[in-house]
């Protein structure tokens, strides 16, 4: 029985440890956006963004998803529930830059 007991416990403790180390290569993100943090922050256009955010960039953010797109992605302005807001407003209410 004690051997059993060890080979659990030891199978627990790689487990343990596998599952914490990730090695660097994902990025840990807060998956709890606000949205409400962007009220009358949005635009529906790309002018009147600009025009409201000053030296914050201006993004393409999926308010039904936790990412925004950058004016190098080829999804800026172009995802079906997007809108227009600044970059900074996005980061606040814990939205983060999408890798595509």
């Amino acid at each position: 029985m004690g051997r059993v007991a060890a080979v659990v416990i030891a199978l627990a403790l790689a487990m343990a440890g596998a599952s914490a180390d990730d090695g660097g290569h994902h990025a840990k993100h807060d998956y709890h956006v606000h949205p409400a943090k962007l009220t009358g922050r949005t635009f529906k256009s790309l002018d009147a963004a600009k025009a409201a955010c000053g030296k914050s960039p201006v993004v393409w953010l999926n308010p039904t998803g936790v990412v925004f797109h950058t004016a190098s992605s080829r999804w800026f302005g172009h995802t079906s529930t997007g809108v227009y807001t600044c970059r900074d407003a996005a980061e606040a209410a814990g939205y983060w830059k999408s890798k595509y």
